[in-house]
């Protein structure tokens, strides 16, 4: 089958011919104009949208009822307003809004939009969409024909060109990946090309060019299909420049250039796999990109300018409010990648299934036992598997939806298209959501969501945000129907919610939650909980008493890269794999494997690079006399050793501080053209407090004079969270507030940012190119922390992570977190088999004897606080006396057993007390863990029996509380600092869990002495030593190869001419230093030597140079420092 037969016979026939099709209008070629308008179409459209203004304008001297004079003239109008927007999109929207098309003081509808309050889709469905075939481009300039083409399929609406595709044949041995594409960007760089010979200089103002190049630049996009695979591109205009410059300077050529573009022309992901039949897929490609409402959506809300604003303090009303202003007029098209507009669709069709079903139950479980059927499981299990699934919270109170995108892909594009959309989506002639709430964590992230709301032409009175609790029930009943909640003022909103119960009865509510983890320091798990989670809480609490009588179910929308289990069981999709085993999975997911590989993001995994920081740990003489003692009596005492010693170093701060300096100086403020910038992240306010003192005390010293003053200005920035105990975050910063000191960072060419805690989730700037850490990170909050420096920028080719960990132990936890979180999280967590732990501890926690004796009594005093005191006394000295009791009596079984000679059994390891507090502590963690996931009866949760046992549990902590520990090992600074080379991480790809579950812990030996003694803490001083010691020797090892290195160097008689000349710039010598480091790999085959050579060869050149200007100086390196002495390098970037 040709193309013009797959054109005509299946793809022209389910656009414009089926009654299930898109419900174009067929439209010959011949009747497109040379400048792209249907005449026909746009007249009889303006007739009927505008017919008064279009009898006004024909009656006008200028036409005298002349309708081709009219319409010419209409066009010429419209095509010059086309070309001076972004887009044709941008150009329809602007019609739609307050601004509507006018033409000759007289307005014009150029499109119906559908949704309207009094006539619903009535008007929508009059728009003329119509599908051209094989329709002539060519454009002709001083009488001449300068350049043609011709798509398979154009598309207008009333007219109006909105874009081509391309098809191919597979029949015919050809794809779309490769000559679909091939043919698009060939035709697109031909016309810059051609475009370059006639424009010579002289289209300043580039009339010319949008005039030219409109079928290309103008379109909402351009696709190429072959019916099993669909790509698209978006504004190719984004290559202009370079291609014109390459052209003009004779330095590319198309078939050079194509592979550029290629790289965003992606392919466009369907929700049906490539087991479905191709014409099925094809089908459901071309209605996400040309149905009517996904064309009405691209003008609408896919397509927007946004530009860059800056915050002013203005007077209204005699009050100061601030107010955002452009911070220049020159704004950038703004569409979505495949993936986002993929997932957002994705919401609303769940959304739109969510109402169609709502009526329904059971709609849910009956479509489980329907796969189920169709899987052919035994009946029994089907029965089984149901029952379990309607016992869980999930969508039951509440529907939830969680999309696991990689940070950096752009979420916040998404929540805010997603928001736009259920603001206006209506059913059964109302709106279906009262309220659309984005839940958002951090100053920055708001920031972002209020120039975005801005960008997309949200009205300021639509949307609001919410600080406290009474600007957010007041935002309930007014009209504002986008409301921005501030996490970190939710507690208070949990409450809000609470007291406006009410009112939620008579709302139908969508939360959109770009996801923040904190750390939930009262459990003594540190377990990361979400805002997501929190939300849920409020629904779920009481069996759904919120919105218990309502019909309408609420929406949470929940964005996260890092899934946990629970996370993914409580608001994940429930589905049986191949063997029947229990899955949970995100709704949707673009995995940060995925973003890294098609070049959304960068890999932060990359180059990390560890510097070590050699420490040694000593014993004070005293604290030596105090263990020795202690030992000599038979006395169990602690010692510690406090890592936070090792990070609160006045020394190891002050050479770290060196490093960055020399790194920032002569590497990172060089990368991006000139525009790198970094991130230190350390684990507390005073640490950070003190490396900002230091770093800006080096960078005024070596920026005062020489190559580095073009930097002194660079911003060395403090941010963290203010504390009693410490100055204020603005007093670090001059006076200036967070958001201020985050937005001049931002705008600065090059800077520092140091961050505690902060700015280490939603953080988006570009032109970070270095993250240095000195605190230990791991799991969600690794990969939160890591990939601020993931996102890409033109001219940013890599992003470093330098560790300064102690031991440098971020180099596992980020390789072990990306395995974790790098594709799709799928988890076989059971909530079934984890509440049966529940119900067996629960039923030996009322077996025991101190319940038996005093819960009841204890439940009928918290009525009586003066009973309830007395019986607290009593009942804490006889459980006090039991506990002794139960401790005496192991430890004489103990000693029994070990009198014979034999094993301790490991099931009584513990004595009967300690197995209890174990027990409590199990039991609490796991009702933690199932809280919202599964419903679980009201006696598990009962907060008297809970409150006893914690009361058992205090009593307990309280009579084997260690005293204060004897004293701790002393830390201190080595005097060397070195780089190390990381490994390279390598992710294999998860499998599918089996169903198994997590396994229990082993039972830990009940042996006496598993414990390591006090006489232990000498050998383990040796053993923290000792490694100290073999990573000196490994950075010793890659000095050596530094070394060897700069020997190379040495012996080319013409760079070292060249670097003592004054005759040669600074691009000459990197050319020259870049052919050595080739012919350099040429001599080694180690990758390592390799990766140590490319992660710091900027800086390796600064120092080298320093070595030939000042040769009489000790030189010390910037990765090998003394804090006795700190040399400057005199370097340039």
């Amino acid at each position: 089958m040709i193309e013009l037969e797959l054109q005509g016979e299946y793809v022209m026939d389910f656009f414009c011919r089926r009654n299930d099709g898109l419900g174009f209008r067929e439209v010959k070629n011949n009747a497109v104009t040379s400048d792209l308008f249907i005449p026909a179409d746009l007249k009889e459209f303006l007739k009927e949208s505008s017919r008064v203004s279009w009898n006004n304008l024909l009656k006008r001297s200028d036409y005298n009822g002349d309708e081709q004079k009219l319409i010419r003239d209409i066009m010429d109008d419209i095509r010059r307003k086309i070309e001076t927007s972004a887009n044709v999109a941008i150009f329809l929207n602007s019609t739609t809004k307050n601004k509507p098309y006018s033409f000759g003081g007289e307005t014009l509808k150029l499109l119906y939009v559908s949704g309207t309050e009094l006539r619903g889709d009535e008007d929508f469905e009059k728009n003329i969409f119509s599908a051209v075939e094989e329709m002539t481009y060519s454009f002709h300039h001083e009488g001449k024909r300068i350049f043609a083409f011709r798509p398979d399929l154009s598309f207008f609406i009333n007219g109006i060109f909105l874009g081509y595709a391309e098809l191919k044949s597979n029949f015919t041995n050809q794809t779309a990946k490769n000559n679909g594409r091939n043919k698009v960007i060939t035709d697109y760089l031909e016309a810059v090309w051609e475009y370059t010979k006639i424009a010579n200089g002289n289209d300043v103002q580039q009339s010319l060019r949008r005039t030219m190049l409109r079928p290309f630049e103008k379109s909402i996009h351009l696709v190429a299909t072959d019916i099993n695979n669909t790509f698209i591109l978006r504004n190719p205009g984004q290559f202009f420049d370079d291609a014109k410059k390459g052209f003009q300077e004779n330095m590319i050529s198309i078939s050079s250039f194509r592979p550029v573009v290629e790289k965003v022309f992606k392919p466009l992901p369907t929700v049906l796999d490539e087991n479905a039949g191709s014409r099925i897929r094809f089908e459901e490609a071309m209605r996400s990109l040309y149905s009517k409402k996904m064309v009405e959506k691209e003008i609408l809300y896919y397509n927007f300018m946004a530009y860059t604003y800056k915050t002013i303090t203005v007077t209204e009303n005699g009050r100061k409010v601030q107010k955002k202003e452009y911070k220049d007029k020159t704004g950038k098209l703004m569409c979505p990648r495949p993936k986002q507009k993929f997932g957002c669709d994705r919401i609303i069709d769940r959304v739109q299934e969510f109402l169609d079903h709502e009526s329904e139950p059971n709609y849910y479980i009956e479509k489980l036992r329907a796969e189920l059927v169709a899987m052919n499981a035994p009946q029994d299990l089907i029965e089984r598997v149901v029952a379990e699934r309607d016992s869980y919270c999930n969508n039951k109170y509440v529907y939830s939806l969680l999309l696991q995108y990689a940070a950096g892909f752009g979420k916040s594009n998404i929540i805010g298209w997603t928001a736009l959309q259920l603001k206006d989506m209506r059913y059964n002639g109302e709106w279906v959501y009262d309220k659309i709430l984005l839940v958002v964590d951090r100053l920055q992230l708001r920031d972002q969501l209020d120039s975005m709301m801005l960008n997309m032409n949200i009205d300021k009175a639509m949307f609001v945000e919410a600080t406290d609790q009474d600007t957010f029930v007041k935002a309930l009943s007014d009209k504002r129907r986008i409301i921005v909640v501030n996490i970190q003022k939710f507690w208070e909103l949990k409450n809000a919610i609470a007291k406006a119960g009410k009112d939620f009865k008579n709302l139908r509510v969508a939360f959109l939650i770009d996801e923040v983890h904190r750390s939930n320091t009262d459990d003594v798990h540190q377990e990361m909980f979400s805002a997501f989670d929190e939300l849920q809480d409020i629904f779920d609490e009481n069996g759904g008493f919120l919105t218990r009588g309502s019909v309408k179910k609420n929406l949470i929308v929940g964005f996260t890269a890092t899934p946990s289990p629970r996370v993914l069981a409580r608001f994940g999709e429930f589905y049986r794999g191949a063997n029947f085993n229990q899955l949970w999975k995100p709704f949707d997911a673009y995995t940060m494997k995925e973003a890294i590989a098609d070049g959304y993001i960068l890999d932060p995994t990359k180059h990390i690079i560890p510097v070590n920081v050699k420490m040694y740990f000593d014993m004070p003489p005293e604290l030596t006399q105090a263990v020795t003692q202690a030992i000599q009596e038979g006395r169990d005492e602690k010692i510690t050793i406090a890592k936070r010693k090792v990070y609160e170093n006045h020394d190891r701060i002050l050479a770290i501080s060196n490093f960055i300096v020399n790194r920032l100086l002569s590497q990172v403020y060089g990368k991006i053209r000139g525009m790198g910038k970094a991130m230190l992240a350390v684990s507390s306010i005073p640490i950070a407090i003190e490396y900002c003192k230091a770093i800006r005390s080096l960078m005024a010293e070596k920026t005062a004079t020489g190559a580095f003053t073009k930097y002194a200005d660079a911003p060395v920035a403090i941010v963290y969270s203010d504390n009693q105990k410490y100055e204020k975050c603005a007093s670090m910063n001059d006076g200036v507030e967070e958001d201020r000191v985050i937005d001049n960072f931002k705008t600065a060419k090059n800077g520092i940012i140091i961050v505690v805690d902060k700015l280490q989730t939603g953080f988006d700037e570009p032109k970070l190119h270095t993250l240095f850490l000195d605190k230990e990170i791991r799991s969600i909050n690794a990969i939160q922390t890591i990939s601020r420096v993931n996102r890409t920028a033109k001219y940013k080719e890599e992003c470093h992570i330098v560790d300064f960990s102690f031991e440098n132990v971020n180099e596992k936890n980020i390789r072990d977190a990306f395995a974790e979180f790098c594709g799709i999280s799928i988890t076989d967590f059971d909530p079934i088999r984890e509440k049966a732990v529940i119900e067996e501890i629960y039923r030996g926690l009322l077996a025991q004897p101190i319940y038996i004796k005093w819960f009841e009594r204890y439940k009928t005093s918290l009525s009586d606080k003066e009973a309830n005191m007395a019986l607290c006394l009593e009942m804490d000295a006889d459980i006090r006396s039991w506990i002794k009791n139960m401790v005496d009596a192991h430890a004489q079984y103990i000693q029994e057993i070990e009198s014979r000679g034999e094993q301790i059994d490991p099931a009584h390891a513990d004595d009967a007390a300690k197995a209890l507090r174990k027990a409590i502590g199990r039991y609490n963690s796991r009702l933690l863990l199932l809280q919202g996931v599964i419903e679980i009866a009201p006696n598990f949760l009962d907060a008297a029996f809970i409150d006893f046992w914690k009361r058992y549990s205090y009593i307990y902590r309280s009579m084997f509380e260690k005293d204060s520990p004897l004293g701790s090992i002393s830390t201190s600074f080595d005097g060397s600092l070195g780089l190390l080379v990381g490994e390279e991480i390598e992710v294999e790809e998860p499998e599918e869990p089996n169903g198994g579950g997590t396994e229990e812990p082993a039972p830990v030996s009940g042996k006496k002495g598993g414990r390591p003694g006090l006489a232990s803490i000498f050998d383990q001083l040796a053993r923290l030593n000792a490694t100290e010691q073999e990573r000196e020797q490994e950075m010793q090892f890659w000095l050596n190869q530094t070394e060897h290195l700069f020997s190379f160097f040495r012996e080319d008689g013409k760079f070292m001419a060249m670097l003592r000349s004054p005759n040669f710039s600074r691009d000459d010598i990197e050319k020259e230093y870049n052919k050595l480091i080739r012919r350099y790999f040429r001599q080694t085959n180690d990758t390592k030597v390799r990766k140590l050579i490319d992660e710091n060869k900027e800086m390796f050149l600064e120092e080298f140079k320093t070595e030939v200007l000042v040769p009489k100086e000790v030189s010390i390196r910037p990765y090998d420092t003394s804090i006795d002495d700190y040399s400057s390098i005199a370097a340039e970037s």
